[in-house]
């Protein structure tokens, strides 16, 4: 069958919804991060026992469900509200960086990992050479990342948290420009606000993990 014909126009604009959505994700996420971390009641409560467990693990478990709404081609609002309740859960778990970092390191991450993301997005979005070979390869990296921290977890190994952080930076940035090109060929084929939320949940995570990792790799903790 005939795919829908769409101008630049059209697509342009589709993806500024995507930027702007993702964008609207990340504040999500800072906000709900910022204001656990200012309240040690709640601090205590989120990073003790057995629920410190949950609110990490909880995200990685979250993504599958998001992701399963979304491929059910939900309405706008329904896509909207997965996104940002995944945000949120995702700024509750990383709620101990600014326990951890110093306020000008959390920044100075957050502004080197927008940057690089705006970087590699712009290239994702206008090469003319297709990176689904390269795609590969950095999905696999992942898999192997996620598997290496989850084992460091119960290890602890300063050296293997390095490793994994330099590691993940690179992953993070070739998958940005990726995810940005499949993205916006997702876009010109199916025009739907589930495709494009989904599009921003998957760009969110690029940028989120590449701030992650940054300040992991590069911060200074707090004395």
């Amino acid at each position: 069958y005939a795919l829908p014909y769409r101008t630049a126009t059209e697509i342009n604009s589709a993806m500024g919804r995507v930027y702007g959505n993702m964008a609207m994700a990340v504040f999500t996420s800072m906000i709900v991060s910022m204001l656990v971390a200012s309240n040690a009641a709640l601090m205590t409560f989120f990073f003790t026992g057995i629920v410190k467990w949950i609110v990490i693990f909880a995200p990685l478990a979250a993504i599958f469900g998001v992701g399963y709404v979304l491929g059910t081609n939900p309405s706008k609002s329904t896509a909207q509200l997965c996104l940002h309740g995944f945000a949120a859960l995702m700024g509750l778990s990383f709620s101990t960086i600014f326990i951890t970092y110093t306020t000008a390191s959390i920044a100075s991450a957050f502004l080197g990992a927008g940057v690089l993301f705006c970087a590699m997005s712009v290239y994702g979005y206008f090469t003319k050479q297709s990176l689904d070979s390269v795609g590969k390869y950095l999905f696999v990296g992942l898999i192997a990342i996620i598997i290496v921290s989850i084992i460091n977890v119960f290890v602890g190994s300063s050296a293997l948290q390095m490793f994994v952080s330099a590691a993940a930076v690179l992953i993070f940035l070739g998958l940005t420009a990726y995810d940005t090109q499949k993205i916006r060929e997702q876009i010109m084929e199916s025009p739907s606000p589930a495709t494009e939320t989904m599009g921003a949940l998957t760009l969110y995570l690029d940028f989120i993990n590449l701030f992650l990792s940054l300040l992991q790799l590069l911060g200074g903790r707090r004395e």
